[in-house]
């Protein structure tokens, strides 16, 4: 039984949390630290360092956080495409989010399950690498705030670069999902492990893709009616639910992506399905209600997470190594595909040197623990460990270096 104590220090614990990430987000203008590295540091000083909470009195309420955190990350990735703005400059910052990630991923991947083979293997290596492999687009706004003083149309050399956070959060939880499949599928041959790949990919999204056509004209019935947020929120979880018994384990996360993106792009696909049926669908609403219910559930997830995760010595030096390889690749990338598309001047400085982590890294990196009940990984818990200082770090490095690197390229060229 619960005791009185620990209910009223929950509490607290989430009064804490809450006003916590609200102020952190006010000093942000500042700090240019955004509210993740707070609210993980308060769960860290809490639960390892001080020893208030231990994890065992959470463990009850771990299935249900990371789902819930999960369906709504997805969801939220998915609302936030807007398809339309993305093809006008999408083959710029396409390639340079499927060239960065697919560099990343291998050469993290690959290092990793040569350097700790106690730890991963070759496929826990890539899943390693895919889930910091592409940029977190959680401060990339606040930092292009810092150099509008030193390139005058930064709203244009940054369209690349907000692009590329965009387009990078489907393509990790896409990759990861699959990769996640492939390891708990040990004994099957490479040919029927693709086409089972295939298969749950393929039902996720047109699973999602056909309830979201058929919510969106559920929510043009509804238009004007209070609450049609709050039931799409009820509608999210049952639909998550199904593409994993459906599609199969990992359809989820995608389905939910696909559902959110059809829902905010409705005109923009049924155009493409032949359609000229126009919906009202309050897209502005439907993100700022998201974005409410997103502040709750990362509040709560980041400070579980900073309460759950083990920090070492060998862990922090081992993510600055990985976090150094990631910067040394991103530079290199971002100058091979800038001089072969052309950047601009701007586009190529911001591109090399604004690369870190954020949200989807600490998400995903739960997923396996999420989606393998049955144990096939050699270690579930060391993929949150290296991403808590791996996300820390580059928030931190780019965030306070990275404007300063910027304004000196910019000044050289």
């Amino acid at each position: 039984m619960v005791s009185q104590s620990f209910v009223q220090s929950f509490l607290l614990l989430i009064s804490a949390t809450l006003f916590l990430s609200y102020i952190s987000n006010l000093f942000y203008a500042k700090t240019r630290i955004p509210d993740i590295v707070w609210l993980l540091g308060f769960g860290y000083l809490l639960g390892p360092v001080l020893g208030f909470f231990e994890i065992g009195t959470f463990m009850s309420i771990f299935p249900l956080l990371i789902l819930v955190t999960v369906s709504i990350f997805s969801f939220d990735t998915g609302i936030n495409v807007d398809i339309s703005s993305v093809m006008r400059t999408v083959i710029k910052a396409l390639l340079l989010s499927m060239t960065t990630f697919l560099a990343v991923t291998f050469i993290v991947g690959f290092s990793v399950s040569f350097l700790f083979p106690d730890q991963f293997k070759l496929l826990e290596g890539l899943l390693l690498g895919a889930m910091i492999g592409g940029l977190g687009g959680i401060s990339v706004s606040g930092i292009l705030d810092q150099l509008k003083t030193l390139i005058p149309f930064i709203e244009d050399e940054g369209t690349v670069l907000n692009l590329e956070s965009t387009l990078s959060d489907p393509i990790k939880v896409v990759a990861c999902v699959t990769l996640i499949r492939m390891i708990m599928s040990p004994g099957l041959t490479l040919e029927a492990g693709v086409k089972d790949i295939v298969f749950t990919f393929t039902v996720s999204v047109l699973l999602g893709l056909a309830v979201g056509l058929l919510w969106a004209e559920v929510l043009n019935f509804l238009w004007g009616r209070p609450f049609n947020y709050m039931m799409t929120v009820a509608a999210l979880f049952p639909i998550y639910i199904a593409s994993e018994a459906v599609a199969g384990t990992g359809g989820g996360p995608i389905t939910a992506l696909a559902f959110g993106l059809t829902i905010t792009n409705y005109r923009y696909i049924s155009r493409k399905l032949g359609s000229n049926r126009k919906v009202r669908i309050d897209k502005k609403r439907i993100r700022e209600f998201n974005m409410e219910i997103t502040f709750l559930i990362k509040a709560f997830f980041f400070v579980y997470l900073g309460l759950t995760v083990e920090l070492s010595l060998e862990y922090t030096l081992v993510a600055l190594g990985i976090v150094a390889l990631m910067l040394i690749v991103r530079y290199l990338v971002a100058s091979g595909v800038g001089n072969i598309l052309r950047f601009t001047v701007g586009e190529m400085v911001l591109s090399r040197v604004i690369f870190l982590q954020g949200t989807s890294a600490l998400v995903l990196s739960e997923l396996p623990g999420l989606l393998d009940p049955t144990g096939q990984f050699l270690n579930l818990e060391i993929y949150k460990n290296f991403c808590y200082p791996i996300v820390f770090v580059t928030i931190i490095f780019v965030s306070v270096v990275g404007p300063t690197l910027a304004k000196r390229q910019l000044r050289r060229m």
